[in-house]
Protein backbone atom coordinates (compact mmCIF):
# COMPACT_ATOMS: atom_id res chain seq x y z
CA UNK A 1 0.00 0.00 0.00
CA UNK A 2 1.05 3.61 -0.49
CA UNK A 3 1.94 5.88 2.39
CA UNK A 4 -1.38 7.67 2.02
CA UNK A 5 -3.29 4.39 2.05
CA UNK A 6 -1.46 3.24 5.17
CA UNK A 7 -2.18 6.53 6.92
CA UNK A 8 -5.86 6.42 6.08
CA UNK A 9 -6.14 2.79 7.14
CA UNK A 10 -4.44 3.60 10.45
CA UNK A 11 -6.99 6.36 11.03
CA UNK A 12 -9.81 3.96 10.15
CA UNK A 13 -8.54 1.48 12.74
CA UNK A 14 -8.36 4.24 15.35
CA UNK A 15 -11.98 5.21 14.72
CA UNK A 16 -13.00 1.55 14.87
CA UNK A 17 -11.17 1.02 18.17
CA UNK A 18 -12.29 4.23 19.85
CA UNK A 19 -15.81 4.72 18.52
CA UNK A 20 -17.31 1.87 16.49
CA UNK A 21 -16.36 -1.15 18.58
CA UNK A 22 -17.22 0.28 22.03
CA UNK A 23 -20.68 1.32 20.80
CA UNK A 24 -21.47 -1.64 18.55
CA UNK A 25 -23.96 -3.36 20.87
CA UNK A 26 -25.79 -0.09 21.50
CA UNK A 27 -25.97 0.56 17.75
CA UNK A 28 -27.08 -3.02 17.10
CA UNK A 29 -29.97 -2.73 19.56
CA UNK A 30 -31.01 0.75 18.44
CA UNK A 31 -32.37 -0.36 15.08
CA UNK A 32 -31.20 2.96 13.63
CA UNK A 33 -28.44 3.79 11.15
CA UNK A 34 -25.36 4.93 13.14
CA UNK A 35 -25.03 8.39 11.60
CA UNK A 36 -22.33 9.44 14.06
CA UNK A 37 -20.13 6.56 12.88
CA UNK A 38 -20.65 7.44 9.23
CA UNK A 39 -19.82 11.08 9.96
CA UNK A 40 -16.60 10.16 11.75
CA UNK A 41 -15.50 7.92 8.89
CA UNK A 42 -16.43 10.51 6.26
CA UNK A 43 -14.43 13.19 8.12
CA UNK A 44 -11.40 10.90 7.81
CA UNK A 45 -11.87 10.57 4.05
CA UNK A 46 -13.33 7.07 4.32
CA UNK A 47 -16.56 7.73 2.44
CA UNK A 48 -14.53 7.98 -0.77
CA UNK A 49 -15.17 4.79 -2.71
CA UNK A 50 -12.76 5.89 -5.44
CA UNK A 51 -9.74 5.88 -3.11
CA UNK A 52 -7.16 3.14 -2.74
CA UNK A 53 -6.36 -0.22 -4.24
CA UNK A 54 -7.49 -3.73 -3.37
CA UNK A 55 -5.19 -4.11 -0.36
CA UNK A 56 -6.47 -0.88 1.18
CA UNK A 57 -10.12 -1.77 0.59
CA UNK A 58 -9.66 -5.24 2.08
CA UNK A 59 -7.99 -3.78 5.14
CA UNK A 60 -10.74 -1.19 5.57
CA UNK A 61 -13.50 -3.79 5.30
CA UNK A 62 -11.77 -6.10 7.77
CA UNK A 63 -11.33 -3.26 10.26
CA UNK A 64 -14.96 -2.15 9.97
CA UNK A 65 -16.35 -5.67 10.22
CA UNK A 66 -14.18 -6.39 13.23
CA UNK A 67 -15.80 -3.41 14.95
CA UNK A 68 -19.41 -2.77 13.86
CA UNK A 69 -21.12 -4.71 11.11
CA UNK A 70 -24.05 -2.30 10.79
CA UNK A 71 -21.75 0.63 10.09
CA UNK A 72 -19.84 -1.42 7.55
CA UNK A 73 -22.91 -2.58 5.68
CA UNK A 74 -24.37 0.90 5.26
CA UNK A 75 -21.02 2.37 4.21
CA UNK A 76 -20.09 -0.41 1.77
CA UNK A 77 -23.20 0.24 -0.34
CA UNK A 78 -22.14 3.86 -0.69
CA UNK A 79 -18.50 3.02 -1.44
CA UNK A 80 -19.63 0.70 -4.22
CA UNK A 81 -21.91 3.40 -5.61
CA UNK A 82 -18.99 5.85 -5.67
CA UNK A 83 -17.09 3.39 -7.81
CA UNK A 84 -20.02 2.89 -10.15
CA UNK A 85 -20.59 6.62 -10.66
CA UNK A 86 -16.85 7.26 -11.06
CA UNK A 87 -16.49 4.58 -13.74
CA UNK A 88 -19.71 5.46 -15.59
CA UNK A 89 -19.37 6.94 -19.05
CA UNK A 90 -22.17 9.32 -18.07
CA UNK A 91 -20.00 12.37 -17.37
CA UNK A 92 -23.02 14.46 -16.36
CA UNK A 93 -23.80 12.04 -13.52
CA UNK A 94 -20.21 12.22 -12.25
CA UNK A 95 -20.14 16.00 -12.42
CA UNK A 96 -23.44 16.35 -10.57
CA UNK A 97 -22.90 13.98 -7.68
CA UNK A 98 -19.45 12.43 -7.25
CA UNK A 99 -17.74 15.33 -5.44
CA UNK A 100 -20.35 15.32 -2.66
CA UNK A 101 -20.46 11.52 -2.57
CA UNK A 102 -16.78 11.10 -1.77
CA UNK A 103 -17.02 13.56 1.14
CA UNK A 104 -20.04 11.81 2.64
CA UNK A 105 -22.46 14.68 1.97
CA UNK A 106 -24.46 12.66 -0.56
CA UNK A 107 -25.02 8.98 0.26
CA UNK A 108 -26.06 6.64 -2.52
CA UNK A 109 -27.27 3.10 -1.83
CA UNK A 110 -27.85 0.14 -4.10
CA UNK A 111 -30.80 -2.00 -5.06
CA UNK A 112 -29.63 -4.69 -7.45
CA UNK A 113 -28.84 -7.85 -5.46
CA UNK A 114 -32.12 -9.25 -6.79
CA UNK A 115 -30.59 -9.47 -10.27
CA UNK A 116 -29.02 -12.76 -9.14
CA UNK A 117 -32.47 -14.29 -8.66
CA UNK A 118 -33.84 -16.50 -11.46
CA UNK A 119 -37.04 -14.49 -11.93
CA UNK A 120 -36.91 -10.74 -12.70
CA UNK A 121 -38.23 -8.63 -9.81
CA UNK A 122 -37.70 -5.16 -11.28
CA UNK A 123 -38.19 -4.36 -14.96
CA UNK A 124 -37.19 -1.35 -17.04
CA UNK A 125 -39.17 -0.53 -20.18
CA UNK A 126 -37.51 1.83 -22.68
CA UNK A 127 -39.60 4.92 -23.54
CA UNK A 128 -38.85 8.23 -25.20
CA UNK A 129 -36.16 9.98 -23.17
CA UNK A 130 -35.55 7.22 -20.64
CA UNK A 131 -37.13 4.19 -18.98
CA UNK A 132 -40.18 3.24 -16.92
CA UNK A 133 -39.50 1.00 -13.89
CA UNK A 134 -41.96 -1.43 -12.33
CA UNK A 135 -41.37 -4.02 -9.65
CA UNK A 136 -39.66 -4.55 -6.32
CA UNK A 137 -36.13 -4.17 -5.01
CA UNK A 138 -36.27 -6.30 -1.85
CA UNK A 139 -33.10 -5.01 -0.20
CA UNK A 140 -32.17 -1.31 -0.01
CA UNK A 141 -29.85 -0.65 2.93
CA UNK A 142 -29.54 2.56 4.94
CA UNK A 143 -32.64 4.26 3.50
CA UNK A 144 -32.86 7.14 6.04
CA UNK A 145 -29.39 8.47 5.11
CA UNK A 146 -29.65 7.94 1.35
CA UNK A 147 -29.89 10.78 -1.12
CA UNK A 148 -30.33 8.29 -3.96
CA UNK A 149 -30.19 4.62 -4.91
CA UNK A 150 -28.69 2.88 -7.91
CA UNK A 151 -31.31 0.33 -8.93
CA UNK A 152 -30.65 -2.59 -11.21
CA UNK A 153 -33.46 -3.76 -13.50
CA UNK A 154 -34.11 -6.24 -16.29
CA UNK A 155 -34.62 -4.90 -19.79
CA UNK A 156 -37.02 -6.59 -22.22
CA UNK A 157 -34.08 -8.29 -23.98
CA UNK A 158 -32.95 -9.89 -20.69
CA UNK A 159 -29.99 -7.57 -20.16
CA UNK A 160 -29.50 -5.41 -17.06
CA UNK A 161 -29.60 -1.65 -16.66
CA UNK A 162 -28.44 0.38 -13.66
CA UNK A 163 -30.13 3.72 -12.97
CA UNK A 164 -29.60 6.52 -10.45
CA UNK A 165 -32.86 7.38 -8.66
CA UNK A 166 -33.32 10.05 -5.95
CA UNK A 167 -34.43 8.58 -2.61
CA UNK A 168 -37.81 10.17 -2.03
CA UNK A 169 -41.20 8.58 -1.55
CA UNK A 170 -44.22 9.30 -3.72
CA UNK A 171 -46.78 7.30 -5.70
CA UNK A 172 -43.98 5.98 -7.93
CA UNK A 173 -41.46 4.97 -5.25
CA UNK A 174 -42.61 3.57 -1.93
CA UNK A 175 -40.57 1.79 0.73
CA UNK A 176 -41.57 -0.55 3.52
CA UNK A 177 -40.89 -0.09 7.18
CA UNK A 178 -37.37 -1.29 8.06
CA UNK A 179 -37.22 -5.05 7.66
CA UNK A 180 -36.91 -6.99 10.96
CA UNK A 181 -33.50 -8.59 10.54
CA UNK A 182 -31.71 -11.06 12.79
CA UNK A 183 -28.39 -9.37 12.01
CA UNK A 184 -27.65 -5.81 10.83
CA UNK A 185 -31.01 -4.57 12.09
CA UNK A 186 -29.52 -1.11 12.58
CA UNK A 187 -28.98 -0.72 8.85
CA UNK A 188 -32.67 0.19 8.42
CA UNK A 189 -32.92 -1.94 5.31
CA UNK A 190 -36.18 -1.57 3.41
CA UNK A 191 -38.01 -3.07 0.47
CA UNK A 192 -38.66 -0.59 -2.33
CA UNK A 193 -41.63 -0.83 -4.69
CA UNK A 194 -41.40 1.12 -7.94
CA UNK A 195 -44.56 1.78 -9.94
CA UNK A 196 -44.43 3.45 -13.36
CA UNK A 197 -41.35 5.38 -12.26
CA UNK A 198 -39.81 7.37 -15.10
CA UNK A 199 -36.01 7.62 -15.10
CA UNK A 200 -34.48 10.04 -17.63
CA UNK A 201 -31.52 9.14 -19.82
CA UNK A 202 -29.44 11.65 -17.85
CA UNK A 203 -29.57 9.30 -14.83
CA UNK A 204 -28.29 6.20 -16.62
CA UNK A 205 -25.29 4.61 -14.84
CA UNK A 206 -24.40 1.58 -16.96
CA UNK A 207 -25.64 -1.46 -18.86
CA UNK A 208 -24.69 -5.05 -18.12
CA UNK A 209 -25.91 -8.60 -18.62
CA UNK A 210 -26.55 -11.76 -16.60
CA UNK A 211 -23.34 -13.20 -18.04
CA UNK A 212 -21.29 -10.20 -16.91
CA UNK A 213 -22.81 -10.35 -13.42
CA UNK A 214 -21.98 -14.05 -13.16
CA UNK A 215 -18.44 -13.39 -14.38
CA UNK A 216 -18.04 -10.63 -11.78
CA UNK A 217 -19.29 -12.92 -9.02
CA UNK A 218 -16.77 -15.55 -10.06
CA UNK A 219 -13.90 -13.07 -10.27
CA UNK A 220 -14.75 -11.82 -6.77
CA UNK A 221 -15.07 -15.24 -5.14
CA UNK A 222 -12.04 -14.56 -2.95
CA UNK A 223 -12.27 -10.79 -2.90
CA UNK A 224 -15.43 -10.72 -0.77
CA UNK A 225 -14.07 -12.60 2.25
CA UNK A 226 -12.76 -9.59 4.20
CA UNK A 227 -16.06 -9.20 6.14
CA UNK A 228 -15.70 -12.70 7.54
CA UNK A 229 -12.05 -12.04 8.33
CA UNK A 230 -13.20 -9.03 10.33
CA UNK A 231 -15.61 -11.14 12.35
CA UNK A 232 -12.83 -13.65 12.93
CA UNK A 233 -10.49 -10.94 14.15
CA UNK A 234 -13.16 -9.57 16.47
CA UNK A 235 -13.79 -13.01 17.92
CA UNK A 236 -10.06 -13.53 18.48
CA UNK A 237 -9.86 -10.21 20.36
CA UNK A 238 -12.79 -11.30 22.50
CA UNK A 239 -11.08 -14.59 23.33
CA UNK A 240 -7.94 -12.76 24.40
CA UNK A 241 -9.99 -10.43 26.61
CA UNK A 242 -11.77 -13.38 28.21
CA UNK A 243 -8.42 -15.12 28.75
CA UNK A 244 -7.41 -12.30 31.12
CA UNK A 245 -10.52 -12.86 33.22
CA UNK A 246 -10.94 -16.65 33.22
CA UNK A 247 -8.33 -19.17 34.43
CA UNK A 248 -8.51 -21.36 31.33
CA UNK A 249 -5.35 -21.66 29.18
CA UNK A 250 -7.49 -23.06 26.38
CA UNK A 251 -8.83 -19.57 25.63
CA UNK A 252 -5.40 -18.17 24.73
CA UNK A 253 -4.57 -21.38 22.91
CA UNK A 254 -7.75 -21.10 20.86
CA UNK A 255 -7.01 -17.47 20.03
CA UNK A 256 -3.50 -18.40 18.88
CA UNK A 257 -4.78 -21.27 16.74
CA UNK A 258 -7.51 -19.16 15.13
CA UNK A 259 -5.08 -16.33 14.46
CA UNK A 260 -2.66 -18.69 12.72
CA UNK A 261 -5.45 -20.19 10.63
CA UNK A 262 -6.76 -16.74 9.76
CA UNK A 263 -3.35 -15.73 8.43
CA UNK A 264 -3.24 -18.87 6.28
CA UNK A 265 -6.78 -18.41 4.99
CA UNK A 266 -6.24 -14.72 4.26
CA UNK A 267 -3.05 -15.43 2.33
CA UNK A 268 -4.73 -18.20 0.33
CA UNK A 269 -7.80 -16.13 -0.53
CA UNK A 270 -5.96 -13.00 -1.59
CA UNK A 271 -3.31 -14.90 -3.52
CA UNK A 272 -6.16 -16.43 -5.51
CA UNK A 273 -7.98 -13.10 -5.80
CA UNK A 274 -4.88 -11.50 -7.31
CA UNK A 275 -3.84 -14.54 -9.31
CA UNK A 276 -4.48 -15.94 -12.78
CA UNK A 277 -8.24 -16.57 -12.93
CA UNK A 278 -7.87 -18.40 -16.25
CA UNK A 279 -5.92 -21.26 -14.64
CA UNK A 280 -7.83 -24.57 -14.97
CA UNK A 281 -8.09 -25.17 -11.22
CA UNK A 282 -8.67 -21.55 -10.17
CA UNK A 283 -12.45 -21.69 -9.82
CA UNK A 284 -12.44 -24.85 -7.71
CA UNK A 285 -9.65 -23.51 -5.49
CA UNK A 286 -11.43 -20.17 -5.10
CA UNK A 287 -14.70 -21.83 -4.08
CA UNK A 288 -12.85 -23.97 -1.53
CA UNK A 289 -11.11 -20.89 -0.14
CA UNK A 290 -14.39 -18.94 0.09
CA UNK A 291 -16.03 -21.81 1.95
CA UNK A 292 -13.00 -22.01 4.27
CA UNK A 293 -13.27 -18.30 5.09
CA UNK A 294 -16.97 -18.66 5.86
CA UNK A 295 -16.49 -21.76 8.00
CA UNK A 296 -13.59 -20.14 9.86
CA UNK A 297 -15.58 -17.01 10.67
CA UNK A 298 -18.56 -18.96 11.96
CA UNK A 299 -16.30 -21.26 13.98
CA UNK A 300 -14.41 -18.32 15.51
CA UNK A 301 -17.66 -16.58 16.47
CA UNK A 302 -19.02 -19.80 17.96
CA UNK A 303 -15.80 -20.20 19.92
CA UNK A 304 -16.34 -16.74 21.35
CA UNK A 305 -19.90 -17.65 22.37
CA UNK A 306 -18.72 -20.81 24.12
CA UNK A 307 -15.91 -18.97 25.90
CA UNK A 308 -18.23 -16.21 27.10
CA UNK A 309 -20.53 -18.76 28.77
CA UNK A 310 -24.03 -17.62 29.77
CA UNK A 311 -23.12 -13.98 29.34
CA UNK A 312 -23.07 -14.49 25.58
CA UNK A 313 -26.86 -14.75 25.65
CA UNK A 314 -27.15 -11.09 26.66
CA UNK A 315 -27.76 -8.49 23.97
CA UNK A 316 -25.09 -6.44 25.75
CA UNK A 317 -22.43 -9.02 24.92
CA UNK A 318 -20.39 -8.82 21.70
CA UNK A 319 -20.21 -12.61 21.31
CA UNK A 320 -23.85 -12.96 20.29
CA UNK A 321 -23.61 -10.06 17.84
CA UNK A 322 -20.55 -11.51 16.17
CA UNK A 323 -22.32 -14.86 15.84
CA UNK A 324 -25.24 -13.20 14.09
CA UNK A 325 -22.95 -11.14 11.87
CA UNK A 326 -21.06 -14.30 10.92
CA UNK A 327 -24.39 -15.75 9.82
CA UNK A 328 -25.04 -12.65 7.73
CA UNK A 329 -21.63 -12.77 6.00
CA UNK A 330 -22.23 -16.46 5.27
CA UNK A 331 -25.01 -15.25 2.96
CA UNK A 332 -23.27 -12.12 1.66
CA UNK A 333 -23.31 -12.13 -2.17
CA UNK A 334 -24.07 -15.83 -2.09
CA UNK A 335 -24.38 -17.70 -5.38
CA UNK A 336 -25.56 -21.25 -5.90
CA UNK A 337 -21.93 -22.39 -6.15
CA UNK A 338 -20.96 -20.72 -2.88
CA UNK A 339 -24.04 -22.21 -1.19
CA UNK A 340 -23.08 -25.71 -2.28
CA UNK A 341 -19.42 -25.30 -1.38
CA UNK A 342 -20.23 -23.90 2.06
CA UNK A 343 -22.78 -26.58 2.89
CA UNK A 344 -20.38 -29.32 1.75
CA UNK A 345 -17.59 -27.96 3.95
CA UNK A 346 -19.80 -27.46 7.00
CA UNK A 347 -21.26 -30.95 6.62
CA UNK A 348 -17.76 -32.39 6.12
CA UNK A 349 -18.79 -33.98 2.84
CA UNK A 350 -16.01 -35.58 0.77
Amino acid sequence: MTEQENARLTEAQRICDEQLDPNAERVDRSGQVPRENLEALAAAGLADGTFGGDAFRRGLVEALCGACGSTYFVLIQHLGSCGQIASSTNTSLRERFLAEMITGQHYVGVGFGHLRRPQPMLRATPVAGGWILNGVAPWVTGWPVLSATIYGAHLPDGKHIYLYIPAHEDEHQRVSAPLPLCAMNATETVEATLTDLFVPESDWVRDSSPEQLAASDTANLCNNVAPMFGVTQGSIRLLRQLATKKPFPVLSQAADALEAELAQCRATCFTLADGDKSAPSWREQALDARAWAIELGVRAAHTGVAAASGGANSLDHPAQRRMREAMFYTLFQQTSEILQGTVARLARLP
